[in-house]
């Protein structure tokens, strides 16, 4: 074998990775997050395969999409969104996107805490 077949399978291979990788965080943030994200779906004429083409999540301020091709393979951006509009989008790399995510996250629940930490002390105080 070459070693541009070699390249080729291994491109293949983590292309099939990327795909699995892409469908399990879809169904996770799709429980997780109902509200916040969106999930677009391909469907294939006389195929029961959907794939999933967009992940998007909208937290307190950015809006975070993952795209998946089947021939070019995933991208990411963030967008900073200000009073729902869209202020700056850039693509950034699939690390960035996934600490981003994580990071919006558990301020997020942080909020949430002390937000119902505030209600439980006023009720029953």
């Amino acid at each position: 074998m070459s070693e541009f077949d070699l390249g080729a399978a291994s491109w293949r291979r983590g292309l099939t990775d990327e795909k699995a990788y892409v469908e399990a965080l879809a169904t996770r943030l799709e429980k997780a997050l109902p509200g916040q994200t969106t999930i677009e779906r391909e469907h294939r004429l006389f195929s029961n395969e959907q794939t999933i083409r967009l992940i998007e999540i909208r937290l307190e301020t950015h809006t975070y999409r993952l795209h998946f091709d089947k021939r070019r393979g995933m991208s990411t951006e963030r967008a900073k969104v200000v009073r729902g509009i869209a202020l700056k989008t850039e693509a950034i790399s699939f690390s960035e996107w996934l600490t981003g995510v994580s990071q919006e996250l558990e301020q997020l629940a942080e909020l949430h805490e002390e937000a119902r930490s505030a209600i439980e002390r006023f009720l029953f105080s």
